[in-house]
């Protein structure tokens, strides 16, 4: 990432607030805002795995309502890449919700 964009800017707002659902950050105004309209998975994802690389977030996992474990980067990069897992019905499924959070938040 060569320099920080609306979305990124959006996305680390949004993880301020606390664990967000990935599915969440799809609706969310401000990051919608970000993109001037609905932002595609593809586009989320990617920030959101250009964050993890500089370490700006962090991605956890977990059935709700139980407590979210925190993942490994490695699982991380392949969970936040996972169309899949920007959807509640995956947990219909019994896939754990994942969820993002700024670093900031956690410390």
């Amino acid at each position: 990432m060569t320099a920080p964009t609306p979305l990124h800017g959006a996305l680390l707002e949004l993880g301020l607030e606390d664990l967000i659902p990935l599915p969440e950050a799809l609706g969310d105004q401000d990051v919608r805002a970000s993109v001037g309209g609905q932002p595609t998975i593809n586009q989320i994802a990617a920030a959101l795995v250009e964050l993890l690389h500089l370490g700006r977030v962090s991605v956890w996992a977990g059935r709700w309502p139980a407590e979210p474990h925190r993942v490994s980067s490695a699982d991380a990069e392949r969970l936040l890449s996972d169309p899949g897992c920007y959807s509640f019905s995956n947990e219909a499924k019994g896939l754990e919700r994942i969820y993002f959070a700024n670093v900031e938040n956690i410390a």
